[in-house]
């Protein structure tokens, strides 16, 4: 997730985390899948990377992991969390 929105805010703990659009007064609830996916696209990290985390992390294969940030991050899209360049999926 390059240059971090200074709108956004988050929280996150073992069990999922929270995001926060100051903005606009929106909340969002993330599972702990979802948490970690949001963690791992604040750092910076490539795809590649947080699908090999995701894969390790969630005893998941990494196709499985590949859909999940994919469609994570057409929700973040949709919801403005995620800057348009973050809207592409893996191929």
């Amino acid at each position: 997730m390059p240059a971090r929105n200074t709108r956004i805010r988050s929280t996150h703990s073992g069990d999922g985390g929270i995001v926060m659009d100051i903005d606009r007064g929106k909340m969002f609830s993330l599972n702990a899948s979802g948490s970690a996916m949001f963690e791992l696209l604040a750092k910076g990290l490539d795809d590649e990377t947080i699908i090999g985390e995701l894969a390790q992390r969630f005893e998941i294969s990494a196709a499985i992991a590949k859909q999940d940030l994919n469609e994570f991050r057409k929700a973040l899209h949709r919801h403005a969390l995620l800057p348009d360049s973050g809207a592409a999926t893996l191929e």
